[in-house]
């Protein structure tokens, strides 16, 4: 699945409004998870893999940004960043991290934490290509995170980025040190509001190749 939109099923479970997913859980966490972005694109959820990004350094310090997720499959949530940046290089060090995101019309949350992976040049080169044109030649010409030059401005960035898409066309390569990453989930939580407080809340462990399921109190 590389969107909420391709997600396909039936509806079941806390997704469609029916609680019982919660008291008899699926073994496999990815069918509650496709559920769950079905209905999410049913609902009219606004970017519902728009996540926040949680790394931590060598030395235990903790940043968090906004990432777009490109793709969930039965092995993890695949996204794209430069080694460069901030976030890469925490990966780098510490290849540890998390994913969270709140569906506010839904009043729903998922969570997933796990080991980060890094896919091959040929899955890297893809992501990258399947961004529009305009957001490719200005990955190409920025260094994520860097700190501007005295003398440079934003729109020196811009002005750099419309000369290399004249020049590369709309197939501007992907920079070396910008790759795919998977976060493959060795937990994974589902989180369902309720105005009374009384959320409901269901975690995955990873226990070897199955998976655990343990309901958690509000």
């Amino acid at each position: 699945m590389s969107s909420a939109d391709e997600v396909a099923g039936p509806l079941s479970g806390a997704a469609a409004g029916d609680l019982r997913a919660f008291e008899a859980p699926p073994v496999d966490p990815f069918v509650m998870l496709e559920e769950w972005l079905h209905h999410a694109a049913l609902s009219a959820v606004r970017e519902p893999l728009s996540m926040t990004l949680a790394t931590a350094s060598a030395e235990g310090a903790v940043s968090a940004r906004t990432v777009d997720v490109k793709r969930v499959d039965a092995r993890g949530l695949v996204f794209g960043t430069s080694r460069a940046s901030r976030k890469g290089a925490d990966l780098s060090e510490n290849p540890r991290a998390a994913l969270q995101v709140y569906w506010r019309e839904t009043m729903q949350q998922l969570r997933f934490e796990g080991r980060i992976e890094q896919l091959n040049d040929d899955e890297s080169d893809a992501l990258f290509a399947a961004r529009s044109p305009a957001s490719r030649a200005a990955t190409a010409v920025a260094r994520q995170s860097a700190v501007f030059d005295e003398s440079a401005t934003l729109a020196d960035l811009g002005d750099a980025a419309r000369a290399l898409q004249d020049e590369q066309g709309p197939d501007v390569p992907r920079p070396a040190d910008w790759v795919a990453l998977r976060l493959v989930p060795l937990s994974i939580e589902f989180w369902q509001g309720s105005r009374d407080r009384l959320h409901r809340r269901l975690r995955y462990r990873r226990e070897g190749d199955a998976w655990e399921a343990e309901r958690l109190q509000p």
